[in-house]
Parts: C-alpha cells; structure tokens; sequence
C-alpha cells in the first residue's frame, strides 16, 4: 500500500496523473498495488543462482535472466485480473486490453532495482532538459 500511495502522491504532485486517461491511471495504480505480488522474500539474483528443481519448477514459463521477479509479477497480476469471476477488465476491447496489459506489464518490469541506475540517469537528464525548455513542453 505504502507503493500505492506514493505513486498517488507522486503522479499527482507532478502533474502525470492529469495527463493519463482513466484506464492509464487504472493500469499506473494497479501496477503499483501489484508491483510485488507473489514476491518470496529474496532477489531475482538468488532466485537466478539458485539450483534445484524446486525455484526452476515455481516460476516455469518464466525466462530465467533479467527481472525474473518483475516478470512473475506481472503475469501473475495480469492473471488474476482475468479471472472469470473477477471480472476487473471485462468490457474492454482487444486494442484496450493490449494497452492496459502492456501498460501494467512495463510498469512492474520498471521496477526491477537491476535497471534502478538507468532509470535515475534517464530522470536526471529529462529533468535538466526540462529545466532548460519550455515547461509546456510534453514528457518524453
């Protein structure tokens, strides 16, 4: 929750969450609750170096490198929001549920603390370019 809320503060105090529609606030904010569902307790890097059937038989189907956990997470919120009974994206198009899915999915995926340095690069040089341009100027 305490990801939730701050992603909510954070989208709201800069101006991201007025830009998105409702269904890319939905998939921002569902990202966000979910961003850890199903975690384990360790790292992808444990899980990546650590033998035996048992670890490699939990996440089959998953490829076994770069944000294993994220990747997990992902699939197994995009999983339960398709749950019959669940219903949360019944109604949509094909073109919406792709959107929404892909959406969700790259919002887990950027928080795989493997990339953490990229990201803050990419950050630091959109926010000096952005001190330099016109602040009507749109995000990247």
């Amino acid at each position: 929750i305490d990801v939730l809320q701050t992603t909510i503060a954070l989208a709201t105090a800069t101006g991201v969450m007025a830009r998105l529609d409702s269904w890319e606030r939905f998939a921002l904010l569902s990202a966000a609750l979910c961003h850890d569902m199903e975690h384990p307790g360790v790292s992808s890097a444990f899980l990546s170096k650590a033998a035996g059937d048992a670890t490699r038989g939990k996440y089959q189907g998953i490829i076994l490198r770069d944000a294993l956990l994220e990747k997990h997470h992902a699939l197994r919120a995009l999983e339960f929001m398709c749950v019959k009974d669940v219903g949360v994206l019944d109604g949509l198009s094909s073109d919406e549920y792709y959107h929404f899915r892909s959406s969700v999915s790259n919002i887990i995926l950027a928080t795989d603390i493997g990339r953490h340095k990229e990201y803050m690069d990419h950050l630091k040089e959109f926010a000096a370019r952005r001190s330099t341009e016109d602040p009507a100027v749109e995000m990247d």
